[in-house]
């Protein structure tokens, strides 16, 4: 709590917007969400009602522009949310506001907010530039931090659930339990702090019941709480106010926690938003129930991204990813007769070759899908923290993409790359830096069983 002689804190927030890669969001905007949860939490804490907070996001890598921008607003406290994308730029802001303001106080938080992350050679030593880090949910520390009564080492380590760095290492405060009551994290849309005409996102449970190896949900903690259908429902109501044309779900999956599907589906029946805007979602396909066909049927417009990484049972095991290859086809032919599904597969997946990918990408393009291949990242909370020394990863530590590992040799890299460019264009799909896109196909026989075949081989 502060202190009756503590003066009203101001905090910066800091976050830096992608441009979405070659375009091909067409005129949708795509504002960060996660910095505004912050915002939202911070004005909403009635002990801090006379708190000024300012959001700062120059949408470039304007590294002298940001850090003028920030110290215009003279801040006690500065947040940062960083992503693979931000956290160059936001690094070295964060490093030119250390060098102009010493004691600034100066936070990280965001999915690329760990330890591992910023014990990588081009962002060490963490300590000359940052106070903390926040490697979980955020909303309830960031009202912690800002009602310190000082920002000295002490004060730091009397905040439960934070990372900080030393010139010996890092030291963890005592943790923080998650928080299990979602319905009292403040809603950006409710607080009028998000963008008129922009993509709404909506969050109906957090973490994940699956941890597999390539993926930063990872979390299988507090995965059965859930947002009510009021709270959900008061945010599709709130979409409409501010003239969402689509709402992008940031679950883990629309069907991975069946009571926040249900508050999702009972929400949106008294609202009836998702009639009215493009919807976009991931879906597991293997646990596909007739109750969500139906939801889908009931909203009409949807997106469905489902997760397929790789059709060899050996490799998903590796990374500890369930498979079920018979109802898995069931299931994408299942959504595919009531909406619009992309097939999401991964090359150089550790464990992987360059000639299982190929199959997998062939059985994925005989299915009636657009698929959409990533090249593996190593990120924070997945392979950067939880992949298997046999694997001799070698990656990228400023863009954490994959350059070799078991299976992958840099010249198969860079052979499988240009190769997915090659048939993206021709199929009239897309290319990015790391993803390639293939449009739905005219639907061929299943691959399904030649695959196994001659992955038995």
């Amino acid at each position: 709590m502060p202190g009756p002689d503590l003066p009203a804190r101001r905090v910066a927030l800091v976050c830096l917007t992608p441009r979405p890669d070659a375009q091909e969001l067409g005129s949708l905007r795509l504002p960060s969400f996660g910095i505004r949860r912050i915002q939202a939490a911070l004005l909403s804490d009635p002990d801090l009602a006379d708190a000024q907070v300012a959001l700062i996001d120059r949408r470039e890598d304007d590294v002298a522009g940001y850090v003028e921008e920030i110290l215009a607003f003279a801040p006690d406290l500065v947040g940062f949310s960083v992503y693979v994308w931000s956290a160059p730029t936001l690094i070295a802001v964060a490093r030119g506001l250390r060098a102009r303001r010493p004691a600034l106080a100066i936070v990280f938080g965001g999915p690329s907010a760990r330890s591992a992350f910023f014990d990588l050679d081009p962002y060490r030593p963490a300590h000359a530039y940052l106070d903390a880090l926040c490697e979980g949910d955020g909303e309830e520390i960031i009202r912690d931090i800002a009602k310190l009564p000082a920002f000295s080492r002490a004060a730091w380590e009397s905040v439960r659930g934070l990372t900080l760095p030393t010139e010996a290492g890092w030291i963890r405060t005592p943790p923080r339990p998650q928080i299990a009551a979602l319905d009292r994290i403040a809603s950006p849309y409710a607080h009028g702090l998000m963008p008129q005409g922009g993509v709404a996102y909506l969050e109906t449970f957090r973490g994940c019941p699956l941890s597999c190896r390539f993926c930063e949900w990872g979390s299988k903690e507090n995965t059965k709480a859930a947002f009510s259908a009021d709270y959900i429902a008061a945010e599709l109501d709130a979409f409409r106010q501010h003239e969402a044309p689509a709402v992008f779900l940031l679950d883990a999956g629309l069907n991975l926690n069946m009571g926040a599907f249900r508050n999702l589906r009972l929400a949106n029946q008294r609202s009836g938003f998702l009639k009215e805007a493009l919807f976009w979602a991931e879906i597991y396909p293997s646990v596909v129930r007739d109750e969500h066909l139906a939801f889908i049927e009931e909203i009409g417009t949807a997106y469905l991204g489902v997760g397929m990484q790789s059709m060899d049972p050996a490799v998903l095991r590796l990374h500890d990813r369930p498979s079920d290859s018979p109802r898995f086809e069931a299931a994408v032919r299942a959504l595919a007769r009531v909406t619009n599904i992309e097939l999401q597969i991964i090359a150089v997946l550790p464990g992987d070759t360059p000639e299982g990918f190929r199959r997998t990408l062939d059985y994925a393009l005989s299915l009636p899908a657009s698929v959409r291949v990533y090249h593996c990242l190593v990120l924070p909370d997945a392979l950067l923290t939880r992949s298997r020394p046999e694997w001799s990863i070698d990656f990228d530590p400023v863009t954490l993409t994959m350059r070799s590992c078991a299976g992958w040799s840099e010249e198969a890299v860079a052979q499988v790359r240009a190769e997915l460019r090659g048939r993206a264009l021709a199929a009239g799909g897309k290319a990015g830096e790391f993803w390639w896109s293939f449009p739905r196909q005219e639907e061929r026989p299943s691959l399904h069983r030649s695959w196994r075949q001659a992955a038995a081989r």
